[in-house]
């Protein structure tokens, strides 16, 4: 697991080899194998320095998630880090200097341990990044990173690591001092040794010397309490308690940093005690890292079927969403045939792709040689013959039958016998559209996501007659595009577009009721939304919006769309007051070239109610139905499992992912208490509220969603 290897010259190197996994990770046997490793080193008068390395093609890419979300107390996760941390100061406070030959990823725990060396080396390259990722899911550094990373390189730098995960490639971080210098991958043992002969790297740590100043502004300055400020108002965006990890970090950076660094030390354990044991920290390292690496694995994939070849790819229809499709196709070394009407609109596509291509090249997201790569894949078209060879088709046309119908007749006639046709769509029954084509087991729904380069989810839909060759050529295309697809059961509005349904629905029926746009959008963000329901609505455009609804409330019998009053809204919105959107500048909010505005006539539209409704009910009625029609849509069949539900919602819709996602949230609330919070307000305000028998079921079974 570790091996202590002689460089020479009196430095000993200790090279970290975990067996068994891809990655190092810092668990409780390798941590003790360390602590009595370094101690070790320290005592052995015949060593003038040490270096850290990896065997791996990472360094260390952070702590043991299992042991993690195993802690079910506060004493626990305390006896963690104090062992973690106990074995770094003793490091770094030696009398002798540690050097950190970072040669790949150095993500979380992997970091702190390189903070805590004198003198950190790393090399150029695309694996090579350093982070502190640690609140994504829901958990904060307990190892020093909070103290030792802002004392490095100065709050403004730090901050947005430790809050918003950003990781900084070798020339990032020598930029601001993260790292000391950059080496060849094949010299940097000799560079870590060359550091410590020749003095660079230095025994004692700067915030160890008398007199320390941090580099930058401090906690107390103008500058400083400005940097401060601005974190705490974006984490206070969020009710408090959604995200402790975030209110953690930031109390832990602005009260240990005024301390000694045993002190600040002792503050972030404290404070990692209490959130890594937290409900948070479960919900998401059970959704976004768990359910998310085992959805990226395609764990769902049927095991009988050889993996399948794709070279080429046809994608009918490029409007935004075909050129999005085309894009991540090209991106992943796929030859692209973009169809369309004629050969002007096929262009199109390619135009809109490479001024896409052309912005991430100006921002130095994408060199230009691996752009002209991915356009060199990209084919315009308007003959069907093109794509008689390809190996994937994606048909993403207008949601509308006849145009669907006369292009999916088109190429059920022009493609191979057994290459999986898909059709983009949001709504539209696959096994319906499957029927248009000569072989509909042969037919899937792919439903990509808007915008379709940064969505990282993909719904794939099975119709009645899919069968698993295609289900799994299809998840082999979703792999190689490097998207995360969940797999439901065909049905009106599928999964995504139900719940959001529900979701969009109760935002507009608490509008005719008459609640203030603005509180129901603001209640909506405070629970963790990204955006207010009723401003996405504005984006979307309403006479859009009611298409949509229209279609999806059609559904004889559905009890999550009884006594919704979103198409009476928005026929009075639009009927009425001529209210169409954002993008005529009126619609539930007024728009021009200084933004959004509150408009005046909203009540008029939508009269006051009598009653005052608590931001608490508001906020059970939008959060609550969303979990409603998931567990109807897991009572239908539609989803299959709940962790397939979360990771949907997570990365769909962005449901707070503190919560876990939309199941997660009726597991962090408790079924039995759910179903109480719902039958009140199905007595006050429906059935759409009302609990379906499988939650009622699992509570007099005993059972749960998630066994923790």
């Amino acid at each position: 697991m570790i091996t202590r290897k002689d460089l020479g010259d009196g430095i000993a190197a200790l090279v970290i080899d975990r067996p068994g996994d891809t990655h190092n990770f810092k668990d409780v046997k390798l941590v003790t194998l360390f602590h009595k490793l370094i101690t070790g080193l320290i005592a052995d008068d015949t060593i003038k320095g040490g270096v850290l390395a990896s065997a791996k093609e990472s360094f260390i890419v952070g702590g043991d998630l299992k042991e993690i979300r195993a802690l079910t107390s506060s004493q626990e996760g305390l006896a963690m880090v104090e062992r973690v941390q106990a074995s770094l100061r003793e490091m770094e406070k030696a009398d002798k200097p540690f050097v950190a030959a970072i040669n790949g990823l150095a993500l979380g725990g992997g970091l702190e341990v390189a903070l805590a060396c004198n003198y950190r080396i790393g090399v150029n390259g695309r694996h090579f990044k350093l982070g502190l990722p640690e609140t994504s899911l829901g958990l904060m550094p307990g190892a020093g990173g909070t103290q030792r990373l802002p004392r490095l390189i100065g709050l403004k730098d730090a901050l947005p690591m430790m809050l918003d995960g950003k990781q900084l490639s070798a020339e990032q971080a020598l930029d601001v001092g993260l790292i000391d210098e950059i080496a060849a991958s094949d010299g940097l043992l000799d560079a870590a040794k060359e550091a410590i002969l020749s003095g660079k790297a230095k025994a004692q740590q700067a915030w160890d010397q008398d007199n320390f100043q941090m580099p930058g502004p401090n906690c107390q300055s103008d500058d400083g309490k400005k940097i401060l400020s601005t974190a705490w108002a974006k984490i206070n965006r969020r009710k408090p308690g959604l995200e402790p990890a975030l209110e953690a970090v930031m109390t832990a950076v602005e009260q240990g940093l005024e301390m000694e660094i045993d002190e600040g030390l002792t503050l972030e354990r404290k404070f990692f005690s209490e959130v890594a044991p937290g409900k948070v920290a479960k919900n998401k390292i059970r959704t976004l890292f768990y359910g998310m690496n085992a959805a990226n694995n395609m764990k769902d994939r049927p095991k009988d079927v050889e993996p399948y070849t794709i070279k080429s790819v046809a994608v009918i229809g490029v409007g935004l969403m075909g050129s999005g499709i085309s894009y991540c196709a090209a991106q992943a070394g796929y030859d692209v045939f973009l169809v369309d009407i004629d050969i002007d609109a096929a262009k199109g596509g390619v135009a809109a792709i490479q001024k896409n291509v052309g912005r991430a090249v100006e921002r130095g997201r994408q060199s230009q040689e691996k752009a002209d790569k991915l356009l060199s894949h990209l084919t315009p078209t308007a003959d069907y013959a093109d794509i008689a060879n390809v190996d994937f088709v994606v048909e993403a046309v207008s949601e509308v039958l006849p145009i669907k119908k006369a292009v999916l007749e088109q190429v059920a006639k022009t493609v191979r016998p057994g290459v999986p046709i898909a059709s983009n769509t949001s709504t539209m029954p696959i096994s319906e559209l499957a029927e248009l084509t000569d072989d509909p087991e042969n037919f899937i729904g792919l439903h990509f996501f808007s915008p379709v380069d940064r969505m990282k989810l993909v719904e794939v839909i099975k119709g009645k007659k899919t069968n698993n060759t295609v289900l799994a050529r299809s998840l082999d295309f979703i792999s190689g595009i490097r998207k995360t697809p969940i797999i439901v059961n065909d049905g009106l509005g599928f999964f995504t577009s139900r719940v959001v349904t529900a979701y969009t629905g109760e935002a507009f029926t608490l509008l005719a009721e008459g609640i203030d746009p603005a509180i129901i959008d603001d209640v909506s963000l405070r629970a963790g939304m990204p955006i207010g329901p009723l401003s996405m609505a504005d984006a979307t455009t309403l006479t859009l919006l009611k298409d949509i609804m229209a279609s999806l409330s059609s559904a004889k019998g559905r009890i999550g769309m009884s006594g919704m009053r979103i198409v009476e809204a928005l026929d009075h919105l639009i009927e009425d007051f001529g209210r169409t959107g954002k993008s005529s500048g009126k619609g539930i909010y007024s728009y021009d070239d200084s933004g959004r505005h509150d408009w005046p006539g909203i009540q008029e539209c939508f009269p006051p109610p009598e009653t005052e409704f608590s931001r608490e009910l508001i906020e059970k009625r939008l959060m609550h139905s969303q979990a409603l029609e998931t567990v109807r849509a897991m009572e239908e069949g539609i989803i299959e499992n709940a962790i397939d539900a979360d990771v949907g919602s997570v990365i769909g819709w962005a449901f707070p992912s503190a919560h876990g996602g939309v199941i997660g949230y009726i597991h962090t609330i408790g079924i039995q208490q759910f179903i109480a919070e719902c039958d009140k307000l199905t007595s006050d305000y429906g059935e759409r509220f009302t609990p379906p028998q499988l939650l009622r079921k699992m509570v007099a079974s005993g059972k749960e969603f998630y066994d923790e």
